[in-house]
């Protein structure tokens, strides 16, 4: 798709959904926002603008909702790591796995990677405790002393 046709489907979206009378609602915004993510790929900070102007609500409502709804992202990246806090997971170093993730990815406070190539996310509990530690990389189950070695997973999975 050229860019000028994303763009057309775009100003198209904003179009039908600045003409609904209930637009400012939890249900169309996030309608809203799954269509222009289905285009776009991600939500950009513009189309987050746009999206406030065009349903009139606030920028704090708007990241509520993102953050209720996690399959909608903020950022482009290619990889999504969820690491396991629960109980079991948490007393075989998920916590320590956790935090070195952060320091060698760089995550910043809205857990993205600063090259912008990683989600980082935590989980209460991925159901897997017999295996634990667990981290979930791209929806792929990784356990054990395996994801203790976090830096060979990760050059793994960039191949």
């Amino acid at each position: 798709m050229s860019l000028e046709e994303k763009n057309e489907q775009i100003e198209e979206i904003f179009s039908y959904y600045g003409s609904q009378k209930d637009k400012g609602t939890q249900e169309m915004v996030v309608s809203l926002l799954r269509e222009l993510q289905e285009v776009e790929g991600y939500i950009t900070p513009n189309l987050k603008e746009r999206v406030i102007e065009t349903t009139g609500i606030t920028d704090k409502f708007l990241a509520v909702i993102m953050k209720m709804y996690p399959s909608i992202k903020e950022s482009g990246n290619l990889h999504e790591i969820i690491v396991c806090t629960g109980e079991r997971c948490g007393n075989k170093d998920s916590f320590q796995i956790l935090q070195k993730i952060k320091k060698d990815l760089e995550i910043g406070k809205d857990g993205i990677s600063k090259d912008g190539k990683y989600m980082l996310r935590t989980r209460n509990c991925l159901k897997q405790c017999r295996t634990s530690p667990n981290i979930l990389i791209d929806g792929d189950l990784y356990s054990g002393e395996c994801v203790k070695d976090i830096k060979s997973l990760l050059k793994k999975i960039n191949r």
